[in-house]
């Protein structure tokens, strides 16, 4: 295998808007700045790029477009593309997720984000290198479920030490024939709201944990969050966000964590790279009656956003008669490194589903990334369904048509096919 690395600053201008919380947080400062990083891999029998974003959620049609430009630049089909966010609640609107949270912000993304992007994809093609591939892994608590059950059996935004979350932080290390590292990926899932609803840019958590390896192994390091949509960083609040001191130390102690995993690599090997590609389906249950939207519609308080926004379009498409599609159905393409699959999701995946998914596979590092290849809301495990709560809700309301309860066994069942065709 040989491998380009490539890295470019996305910071926006102070006084844009920050995705994450709401409508109307503008910066007023730089706490750290956001980037792209690029991962171009080829053998002689295939290639994959894998691109990092330090933002909140990429919105799908801006992963088609940084898709095949990147590729056209890397000599790649635009199919083998893996473009992540980290998930940070201070950066820029690069996605749309409902009216109230306002549209993309297309002024940076023409002048900043896909330029930077592409820069970043050009500096990796210039400069691939051989290198063997090492892995490690260690037990992390940088993330504990944030669905607090509460006394009357509703969920709350907090800490629920009884819930599932993944405590496997793995990173994947890259070496020259001389075991010197070239460049780290980590994969762990949590939430990056660690500083809370600031006005300042950060990468939150995970930029102190990225700076921190880097500094300590001399080479680019990239995060690719993993299961977040019900875990929230572990704090000494015991809350889903909090504030720098709190975000300083998360990211300190992942940084141990993933340092830990990194010294427990003792050999490199020269490992194969494969790429399968497939299309993912997941069909919609019966839409709800024009005069039962109607209803639900003026009932509707103003915490409702998603059921709101939901409704209203299935109105219009009842007005307009356009029934819209029956199904959710998307391009999927799943990297095999060696003993390694990721596996992207263009959802906040619940973290039962990613510990399912890698119990079931046959590899031994089965890893789940969230907020990949699009921004199509949460997706929770059925078991999560009947209890409710925000992520629930987001689920169930993000689209006028509504997913079944078992979305998560048909993505890990069509998924866990593609993984059987390496």
């Amino acid at each position: 295998m040989r491998l380009g690395i490539g890295r470019e600053i996305i910071t926006p201008d102070i006084g844009g808007l920050l995705f994450g919380y709401n409508n109307h947080t503008r910066s007023e400062s730089v706490l750290d700045d956001l980037d792209v990083t690029a991962f171009l891999m080829k053998t002689e029998d295939t290639s994959a790029l894998l691109i990092g974003f330090t933002v909140c959620l990429i919105h799908d049609t801006l992963v088609k477009e940084i898709s095949q430009k990147a590729a056209a630049i890397a000599g790649i089909p635009a199919s083998h593309v893996i473009v992540s966010a980290t998930h940070t609640h201070s950066g820029p609107q690069t996605t749309r997720y409902f009216p109230s949270f306002g549209d993309i912000d297309r002024e940076y993304v023409d002048k900043v984000f896909i330029p930077k992007c592409m820069q970043a994809v050009e500096t990796a093609t210039a400069n691939m290198k051989p290198v063997k591939v090492g892995i490690g892994t260690t037990h992390s608590t940088v993330g504990i479920n944030r669905r607090q059950l509460q006394a009357d059996n509703t969920i709350a935004f907090g800490n629920n030490p009884w819930d599932h979350y993944d405590p496997t932080m793995t990173v994947i290390s890259f070496a020259d024939a001389d075991k010197k590292p070239i460049a780290n990926i980590i994969h762990v899932g949590a939430h990056c709201t660690a500083i809370g609803n600031t006005r300042d840019i950060t990468r939150d958590w995970a930029g102190v944990m990225v700076d921190r390896v880097e500094a300590q192994t001399g080479v680019m390091t990239m995060f690719i969050n993993g299961t977040l949509g019900d875990v929230a960083p572990r704090m000494a609040n015991s809350g889903s966000v909090g504030n720098l001191k709190l975000m300083q130390e998360v990211g300190g102690l992942a940084g141990i964590d993933a340092m830990r995993a990194f010294n427990t690599i003792k050999a490199y090997y020269d490992e194969p790279l494969q790429v399968v590609c497939g299309a993912l389906e997941v069909p919609y249950v019966p839409a709800i009656s024009k005069e039962e939207a109607a209803a639900m519609l003026d009932s509707c308080n103003d915490w409702d956003r998603f059921k709101q926004s939901s409704l209203a379009t299935l109105l219009q498409m009842y007005e307009d008669g356009e029934p819209g599609p029956d199904s959710l159905s998307y391009d999927q393409v799943l990297f095999c490194i060696g003993h390694v699959v990721l596996v992207p999701y263009p959802f906040e995946v619940s973290s039962e589903i990613g510990l399912r998914l890698r119990s079931y596979s046959p590899f031994a590092h089965t890893l789940t990334m969230s907020c990949t290849n699009g921004s199509f809301s949460y997706l929770p495990a059925e078991s999560q369904i009947c209890r409710g709560g925000y992520e629930i809700d987001s689920f169930l309301w993000f689209r006028p048509r509504q997913m079944p309860h078992n979305a998560d066994f048909l993505l890990v069942e069509q998924n866990l096919k593609l993984i059987s065709q390496f």
